[in-house]
Order: structure tokens, then C-alpha cells, then sequence
């Protein structure tokens, strides 16, 4: 009984500041372009937001991760649903968390945002779990799970990108005027747009992991099969198609361009960062020849600081 009740008052607040603090360094070093935009954030907002994404990146792990490629697929499954069990005791607030600090920071997150909702949460988590059930085709050495058209890609990217910009709304707020509901739609399109980047710049790690995420109508039209893809052919053809995905990431980038004046003032600036740095990813792409099989697109620390000027302009000055 004793044990039953110490478990039920929670962590400590020294337990959950150092909670918050390896988040932050989990953010620190598995996105210097996120890390870098959650700078620009008031510290209370850093915070809670570096909690969402060290959760995020935690979900990614166990199915992504080095030791989760090499262990069965049964093991991730069952870190997923211990996962899933412990977001919804969170939001129900009757169990108390695990230990690991993304669960504990991001339950205390959940019980300082009001407007915090489970359902973006549990998108992720099945977005997740078809990752996860992904297995090769003895036959013909392809992915069991590949997108006929961009429909079936786009809520892909929704449940495992577009879903954070719905859990990270009430923490950044909205400008008068605006709603939550009003910014949500925004918020999912850019999303979106870093998920499609993120994508476009790892073709070839994906590949290399048995993993095809662009769209076959796609591929089809620009004359390419997925086997040449995963062979890592890099001609016309598949220039042409890497094209296409970048314009079409380009636009859900000028989509959610409109949502940024819906943000409070003090969102604007890492939002637009985010956006801006993330979404040079692209013209990197397009610099390396379109050859993301080989070569990393990725943006340095000084290109990041030389972008801040312009970027405190359009969200101080122009939305």
C-alpha cells in the first residue's frame, strides 16, 4: 500500500526538471535544425515543446532505431502499446507515468496546457505501427507497404508529421482573433511539408532500410519502377520525379505559410524558422543533383544564423 501511494504522487520537481533537461538534449541531438528553432522560443514554451518532440522522437526510435532494426518486430510492438498506455493514463490522469523523462516532462505538460489533446498523440502512434509492419517481399525484394498516390502518402505524413503541429498548438497559442481550430489546419499543411522534406532528403537511408515513401503514381508516370528506385538510379527520369516532390512540398510549405499570423506573436519567429530552414532542405536536394542516395542535404550552423535577420522581419514586421 505504501509503494502504491508513493507511485500515485508523481515525480518529484527535481525528477521532472531533469526530465525537461534530457529532453532538451534528446531535441539537441537528433535535430540541430528543431533545437535550433525551440532556441528562439520563450522558455516555458521550449520546454513543454522539446517534451512533445523528445516523445515524438522516442516513438521513432522504437521502430526506427538501431536496436530496434535488429530486434524482433514483437519487441517494438510491445514498447508501442506500453507507450500507448502510458499516453493514455496521461491524459486521463489517474496512473502515474513511466520513468523515462520524455513521459514524465510530457505529463507535466499535459497537465500545464490546457487544450491538450490525446487523439494527435494516438495518430502518431498508429502512423508508428505501420511503419513497424513493413516486411520485404521474398519474391521480388520489395516493401509490403508502398503509397499508390499521394492520398495515401499525405495522411502517412499527416499521422507521423501533421499531428505535431496539432500537439504543439495550445503550447505556442494563437493571436487574438484567431482559434486553435482555425490554426490547426496551417499547422497540420506544415507539418506536412517537413515530413515530404525529410523524405526527399532520405531516399537512400530509406532504401537501404527496405522503405519506399514516394508516391507509385508518381513513379509510374515519370517511367520508374520501385525496384529501380531502391537500386538507387539517379537519371532524368527520377530527377524529373524528385522535382515534382519538391514542388509539391514547396506548396504545402506556402500553405502554411498563411497560418503564421493565426500564432501568437512570440510563436511566430521558430515557427517560421522551423519552415525556413527545414524547407531549404529542398534547394539542397536540388543542388546535389537530385542524388539523395548518396548525398545528405542538410543546412549548416552559420546558413541557420545568417537566415535569423530575415526571418525576425517577416514575424515582427510582416504578418
Amino acid at each position: 500500500r505504501v509503494a502504491v501511494a508513493a507511485a500515485a504522487v508523481g515525480p518529484t520537481p527535481e525528477a521532472v526538471e531533469a526530465a525537461y533537461t534530457a529532453c532538451e538534449a534528446s531535441t539537441r541531438a537528433s535535430s540541430a535544425t528543431f533545437h535550433f528553432a525551440t532556441l528562439l522560443m520563450r522558455p516555458t514554451q521550449r520546454r513543454s515543446v522539446q517534451a512533445i518532440y523528445a516523445w515524438c522522437r522516442e516513438l521513432d526510435e522504437t521502430v526506427d532505431g538501431v536496436e530496434a532494426l535488429r530486434a524482433p518486430k514483437e519487441d517494438a510492438d510491445r514498447k508501442l502499446s506500453a507507450i500507448e498506455a502510458d499516453l493514455r493514463a496521461m491524459f486521463d490522469d489517474d496512473v502515474a507515468p513511466s520513468s523515462a523523462p520524455e513521459t514524465i516532462a510530457l505529463a507535466d505538460t499535459i497537465r500545464r496546457t490546457p487544450g491538450l489533446e490525446a487523439g494527435p498523440f494516438l495518430d502518431m502512434i498508429a502512423g508508428m505501427r505501420s511503419d513497424l509492419a513493413v516486411t520485404l517481399d521474398g519474391a521480388t525484394g520489395l516493401p509490403s507497404r508502398m503509397f499508390d498516390d499521394w492520398p495515401a502518402l499525405r495522411q502517412y505524413c499527416y499521422r507521423v508529421a501533421g499531428t505535431v503541429g496539432l500537439m504543439t498548438l495550445p503550447v505556442m497559442g494563437t493571436a487574438d482573433g484567431y482559434t486553435i481550430e482555425q490554426a490547426s489546419a496551417p499547422g497540420i499543411e506544415l507539418g506536412i511539408a517537413l515530413q515530404l522534406t525529410n523524405i526527399l532528403r532520405d531516399v537512400g537511408e530509406d532504401a537501404r532500410r527496405g522503405r519506399l515513401y514516394l508516391p507509385l503514381d508518381a513513379v509510374a508516370k515519370h517511367g520508374l519502377t520501385p525496384r529501380e528506385i531502391l537500386d538507387g538510379c539517379v537519371d532524368e527520369r527520377y530527377e524529373a520525379l524528385i522535382e515534382g516532390e519538391i514542388r509539391r512540398a514547396e506548396a504545402h510549405f506556402e500553405r502554411a505559410a498563411g497560418g503564421v499570423r493565426m500564432l501568437a506573436p512570440a510563436a511566430r519567429l521558430p515557427v517560421l524558422a522551423a519552415a525556413e530552414i527545414y524547407g531549404a532542405l529542398l534547394q539542397k536536394v536540388r543542388e546535389n543533383g537530385y542524388d539523395n542516395h548518396t548525398k545528405r542535404a542538410y543546412t549548416t550552423n552559420w546558413e541557420k544564423l545568417r537566415a535569423l535577420p530575415g526571418l525576425v522581419r517577416r514575424a515582427w514586421f510582416e504578418t
